[in-house]
């Protein structure tokens, strides 16, 4: 498995840079990403399609609430996007401080047991998408589909694509989200 992982990851981080380097696409690089994640987590990890959707919209939203906390602290340093991509130290600042943030999110949903029990230990279960599941999966459609929308229209003003898409797409959306996830764990649960 930790080869599996391994493997994951370094071709995901150069899909990441490649991305990223092609003009034309390098805003959309995240939801390249988002869509290649649930695929392989998906076919090498073997987890239902459905629950990888899942668990990969809860790792982008957790990237965009990341993002506007570290935007919101930059903007309290003062600091403009021209200075923090110009200056090494402060973009390698800010990439460890989201590290420690995706750390400590992940160390706090297991330690609290936050996690949903709805996504079964079977593998190989089968999903019906009705009901809370096709909302959920709504949710993630219309909040993917918002979010490559605007990026698209705010393709050249990172600030505003910063204030859009994380502030109003993701914010809003999120604890839709988190709602509905409840909802159907206390669902399976009974």
């Amino acid at each position: 498995m930790l080869v599996n992982v391994f493997l994951v990851t370094l071709l995901m981080s150069q899909v990441s840079y490649f991305t990223r380097k092609i003009p034309e696409i390098g805003e959309l690089s995240t939801y390249i990403q988002f869509f290649l994640f649930a695929l392989v987590l998906w076919i090498l990890f073997r987890v239902p399609l459905f629950h990888s959707f899942l668990m990969n919209f809860a790792g982008i939203s957790a990237s965009f609430v990341i993002g506007a906390i570290c935007a919101g602290i930059t903007y309290m340093l003062g600091l403009s996007i021209a200075e923090i991509k110009h200056n090494e130290i402060v973009t390698a600042s800010l990439q460890l401080l989201s590290f420690i943030f995706y750390i400590g999110i992940a160390r706090l949903v297991y330690t609290m047991n936050w996690g949903f029990d709805y996504v079964p230990a079977e593998r190989r279960q089968n999903v019906e998408i009705r009901g809370t599941n096709s909302i959920l999966i709504t949710i993630i459609a219309v909040s993917v589909v918002a979010s490559v929308v605007m990026t698209l229209l705010f393709r050249n003003n990172f600030g505003n694509y910063v204030d859009v898409v994380s502030t109003v797409v993701f914010l809003l959306t999120l604890p839709i989200f988190l709602f509905f996830s409840l909802r159907k764990d206390n669902e399976d649960a009974a």
